[in-house]
C-alpha cells in the first residue's frame, strides 16, 4: 500500500509506489486497487475514443470514454485501468505476461498524467529541478536527455522537483512547477555521462537505474526557463539558443507528456497552455555534448544564458 502526493494529487493504491511522492494528511484523490490479470485481452468498450497513440511499430495507448462516463486506459501487451467518470477511482488489470511492478511505472507516469490532463491540467513530457528557488524544466521525448540533464544538474546542486511528468500551473501570470516524483530514472549508459555515483540506487522493472536526490520542499516552485536537450556528437560546445516565441510555441506543444489526444478539449486546453507559457517564460535548446561526462559548470552556464552572459 503507498499512500503519495504527487503532482498536487493525493494519490492511494494497494501497491508499492517506491519512493515517488511524498507523505500527505487528509483524504485521497485518487485511489487505484489492483484486480485480477488479464490471460486474454477483451474487446474495447464501444465508446469516445479520447486518445490513441501508435507509431509504425508500436500501440502505445489508447483512452476509451463510454456511455456512463467512465473511462478505459489501456496499455496494449501491459495493463488496463478503468477509471470512474470523476476520475478518482481506479482499477487496475495487469496482463499476465507483463512484468511485476511495471503497474507502479505506468501509474506514476501514464495513468495520473492521463488523469491530469482530463481534469484540465496540461503536462509536459519533462522534468524540472530548483535552483535558488526556482525551476528549470528539462522536456523532449522519450531518450532525448531531460532526466540525465536533470541529474547533472543535481550533481552541481540543484534539489530533483519532478521526473518524466511536468505540470505546470498559471502559465499566462506567474507560471510555477508542482512537485512531483523523488525519483530519477536514468537509461542504461547515462550515470557515466553526469558524475554523481549510483550510492543508493536501485534498478526499475524496465531497466533504468533509480536515483533519489534532494527533494524539493515545496509544492510549487515559481518557472524560470524551460530547456529542450539537443544531444550533439559531433564535437559542437556546449551552447545554449533561446527560442522566439512562436519557435517556443511550436516546441511546448510538441512535448505533451501523453501523444496521441484527438479530445478537442484537452487539445484547445493544450494549446492555450502552450501559448500562453511562450510568452511568460523562456524557452532554450540546449545544444550539449554527448557520450563523454559533461563538463563542470552545466547549471552556472545556463542561469549566464538566462542572463544575457553567455
Amino acid at each position: 500500500m503507498s499512500s503519495v502526493r504527487l503532482y498536487g494529487l493525493n494519490v492511494e493504491t494497494d501497491y508499492d509506489l517506491h519512493e515517488a511522492g511524498t507523505p500527505f494528511d487528509g483524504p485521497a484523490d485518487v485511489t487505484v486497487v489492483s484486480a485480477s490479470p488479464f490471460v486474454d485481452w477483451p474487446e474495447l468498450p464501444h465508446g469516445d475514443v479520447l486518445l490513441d497513440f501508435s507509431t509504425a511499430n508500436d500501440h502505445w495507448y489508447v483512452i476509451v470514454r463510454m456511455q456512463d462516463g467512465g473511462l478505459i486506459l489501456r496499455i496494449p501487451t501491459l495493463c488496463e485501468f478503468a477509471i470512474s467518470a470523476d476520475l478518482t477511482r481506479v482499477t487496475l488489470r495487469m496482463h499476465v505476461d507483463a512484468p511485476r511492478g511495471m503497474g507502479a511505472v505506468l501509474t506514476t507516469g501514464t495513468l495520473l498524467s492521463a488523469l491530469l490532463f482530463l481534469q484540465g491540467s496540461p503536462v509536459l513530457h519533462g522534468s524540472g529541478v530548483e535552483i535558488d528557488g526556482a525551476a528549470i524544466g528539462f522536456i523532449g521525448h522519450s531518450g532525448q536527455g531531460k532526466t540525465t540533464m536533470a541529474t547533472a544538474f543535481c550533481a552541481e546542486g540543484a534539489t530533483s522537483i519532478t521526473d518524466d511528468v511536468l505540470v505546470i500551473d498559471h502559465a499566462a501570470e506567474s507560471p510555477t512547477v508542482r512537485r512531483g516524483s523523488r525519483e530519477l530514472r536514468l537509461r542504461e549508459g547515462t550515470l557515466e555521462l553526469v558524475r554523481i555515483p549510483a550510492g543508493d540506487s536501485r534498478t526499475s522493472v524496465d531497466a533504468r537505474t533509480v536515483l533519489v536526490p534532494a527533494h524539493t520542499t515545496a509544492e510549487d516552485i515559481p518557472l524560470r526557463a524551460i530547456v529542450i536537450p539537443r544531444p550533439r556528437r559531433d564535437g559542437t560546445p556546449l551552447m545554449f539558443e533561446r527560442l522566439a516565441e512562436k519557435d517556443a510555441l511550436l516546441a511546448l506543444l510538441a512535448f505533451p507528456r501523453l501523444m496521441g489526444w484527438s479530445d478537442p478539449v484537452v487539445i484547445e486546453q493544450h494549446f492555450r497552455f502552450a501559448a500562453a507559457l511562450a510568452v511568460r517564460v523562456p524557452v532554450v535548446i540546449a545544444h550539449v555534448p554527448w557520450g563523454e561526462p559533461f563538463a563542470p559548470g552545466l547549471s552556472d552556464a545556463l542561469l549566464r544564458a538566462l542572463d544575457g552572459d553567455g
